[in-house]
């Protein structure tokens, strides 16, 4: 009976130990004390902890709290990933498709870009959508692209809805609908996909697919010229140059609103790492 309490206890003190360990790692990551981080999550994820694996992959791919390591970062992505980590394998993807840390492989690319996406990942699935449009390391294949980007944008990754409406402006793997390209522009302009605002402003101005309105094309030029994209500044501009002074405030008054409303329902809080990766 004692041994059966003894045994209990050191399991449980020892149990206690590494959920200490653990919730410290990740709480120095998130407070960027990356060396705290980095001495706390290393034998974790040497354990087999599969999301200090990922952190690790992170800091050494970043060079956060030691010197940037890209083979190092792949092979703790792996370490992840091969338990089924969505942000570790997509990441490995990235490596390989673009030869960072490894050898250049789009096959195995196309494989974890495959893993991640079927354990969750919006971004693998949109990069997926991408190689079929492309046909980069596969066969080109439209209604693929299209399967994998409607999975990307069901999984809130709003750029992929802007791809789903270029395939029916363009009737590629669909049939052409320019109202359907319309209506996913605008679902995805929603979400804050700053292509899609650009390119509903232009259905706006021409009314192809939607019915013409130069105010609401001037509003989402404007809320995508006020995020960074440039050639929806010049198309403002240009369009603005024809509108009077009231029509210019009706569409600034539209991209504020719009604006508000997407930062209220935004729920996307994790940092940006890097172009392409989580």
């Amino acid at each position: 009976m004692w041994r059966q309490i003894l045994t209990f206890t050191v399991f449980y003190s020892v149990a206690t130990m590494a959920l200490a360990d653990r919730n410290e790692g990740l709480s120095a990551f998130q407070r960027k004390d990356y060396g705290r981080a980095l001495t706390e999550l290393s034998a974790l994820a040497a354990a087999g902890d599969a999301d200090a694996a990922y952190l690790l992959g992170v800091m050494y791919g970043k060079g956060w709290g030691t010197l940037a390591d890209p083979a190092r970062a792949a092979r703790w992505y792996q370490k992840a990933a091969a338990q089924g980590h969505a942000k570790a394998a997509h990441n490995l993807a990235v490596m390989y498709r673009e030869g960072d840390g490894v050898t250049e492989d789009q096959t195995k690319a196309r494989e974890w870009f495959e893993l991640a996406a079927n354990h969750g990942s919006a971004k693998s699935a949109q990069m997926l959508g991408l190689l079929y449009f492309k046909g980069e390391g596969v066969s080109r294949d439209y209604k693929a692209a299209r399967d994998w980007w409607q999975r990307a944008f069901t999984g809130n990754e709003p750029d992929a809805g802007y791809n789903l409406g270029i395939l029916y402006r363009r009737g590629l793997g669909v049939n052409q609908n320019l109202a359907t390209a319309a209506k996913y522009w605008q679902l995805a302009a929603e979400k804050g996909s700053l292509m899609s605002q650009n390119t509903l402003g232009m259905a706006y101005e021409s009314g192809e697919g939607v019915k013409q309105n130069t105010v609401t094309a001037l509003g989402w030029y404007q809320l995508a010229a006020r995020h960074g994209l440039q050639i929806a500044a010049q198309n403002a501009a240009l369009l603005a140059s024809r509108l009077s002074a009231a029509e210019q405030a009706e569409a600034l008054q539209f991209a504020q609103a719009k604006e508000a409303k997407m930062l209220k329902h935004s729920t996307n809080s994790a940092p940006h790492l890097e172009s392409g990766r989580e």
